[in-house]
């Protein structure tokens, strides 16, 4: 290369860097709260209206790699855009792999970021831990992932194509898919259908039983069913992560004493309707409702678990603390009194509450 050309290609490069700068400078002072949206937005955007495109990522792909994929399925207009925009965020390395989703209209930006994140889906959402089925529906529903009616629909039925292969195919006979819709962030495709997101979650909750968790659950005594059950009381009575295996021990205790356990979160779950789903006091007609989850009328177990647990509380049911205790009350700060005899929880209950229970 002649020193003229090298001189003038050197130029070319300075002065794209420099565009880029002032680019970048002029949106930080317009505005500051999204620089990098409109950075790209100087630079230039994805190809006019269309349908959305699926494009698959492998790990190891470089930024090239991918830009010509995306190219190549019509997502961008440009692969030296895309490349461009990696290279000056410092993404070029940082691509997470996945069976992505882009919908029409996107910026060049809004897909490296996407990809950067792994945000396969703009179909996004959290299920916290401790929500009912029907809670679970509302959050779908609400995110437009699927239609209310189909979803609820299709958990009524929890057709044998949707749980075959995972664990709730372990579940007893027609008992609901209640707990085993595992509480987490979710990106879902578009496009799914009501049992391609039950199938998601569902084998998202197998994802996260790992072999030690496993051999605990195993060497517990108890299925998996009912680990999960004790779980989802645990994960709606504690506040506090360090109570989990505290009232794990009460839950177990009181059933190999055969006594009624007297958890309210059962109740409110019988008691639940959609105009609140969990009752915060309860009546006494409440507290003498015939159902099989109101376990002051009703011994052992609650038929299915009462609400989606989280890691932590399955992990707790199926290692309960080695404590004798067997009652516990409220403190009202988000603790808990816990105590081995009546006397010394109706002590609890009187300096707690100022009543008897």
């Amino acid at each position: 290369m002649s020193g003229l050309s090298w001189r003038t290609t050197v130029t070319v490069v300075l002065l794209i860097a420099t565009m880029i700068a002032i680019a970048s400078a002029a949106v930080v002072i317009s505005r500051p709260s999204d620089p990098l949206r409109a950075a790209d937005a100087k630079i230039g955007s994805v190809a006019a209206e269309g349908s959305p495109a699926s494009v698959t990522i492998v790990a190891g792909d470089s930024a090239a790699v991918i830009a010509r994929r995306l190219l190549a399925s019509q997502v961008i207009e440009s692969d030296t855009r895309f490349e461009l925009l990696a290279l000056l965020f410092g993404w070029e390395s940082r691509l997470e792999p996945g069976s992505y989703t882009f919908e029409a209209g996107l910026t060049t930006y809004e897909i490296l970021r996407r990809i950067h994140f792994g945000e396969i889906s703009p179909l996004r959402l959290v299920i916290p831990e401790g929500l009912r089925l029907e809670q679970v529906t509302e959050r779908l529903a609400q995110a437009g992932v699927i239609d209310r009616a189909e979803l609820a629909a299709a958990l009524a039925t929890a057709a044998e194509s949707t749980v075959a292969g995972t664990l709730a195919a372990r579940r007893p006979p027609r008992t609901s898919l209640e707990g085993y819709l595992f509480p987490s962030a979710y990106s879902f495709p578009l496009g799914s259908t009501p049992e391609d997101a039950l199938r998601f979650m569902l084998l998202r909750f197998d994802d996260m039983m790992t072999p030690q968790l496993w051999e605990q659950i195993t060497a517990s005594g108890r299925s998996l069913h009912e680990i999960l059950t004790i779980a989802s009381i645990i994960e709606r009575e504690v506040v506090q992560d360090s109570e989990r295996s505290l009232v794990s021990a009460v839950i177990w205790n009181r059933l190999e004493a055969g006594m009624l356990l007297q958890m309210n979160s059962t109740v409110q779950y019988a008691v639940g309707e959609p105009s609140g789903w969990w009752k915060a006091e309860l009546s006494d007609d409440d507290l003498s409702l015939a159902s099989p989850y109101n376990t002051y009328l009703s011994s052992g177990l609650p038929p299915t678990p009462i609400a989606s647990p989280g890691l932590a509380s399955i992990e707790a049911a199926a290692n309960p603390a080695n404590v004798p205790y067997l009652f516990f009350v409220a403190r009202g700060d988000g603790t808990h009194a816990f105590a081995v005899t009546y006397e010394e929880h109706q002590a609890n209950v009187e300096r707690y509450r100022g009543g008897s229970q």
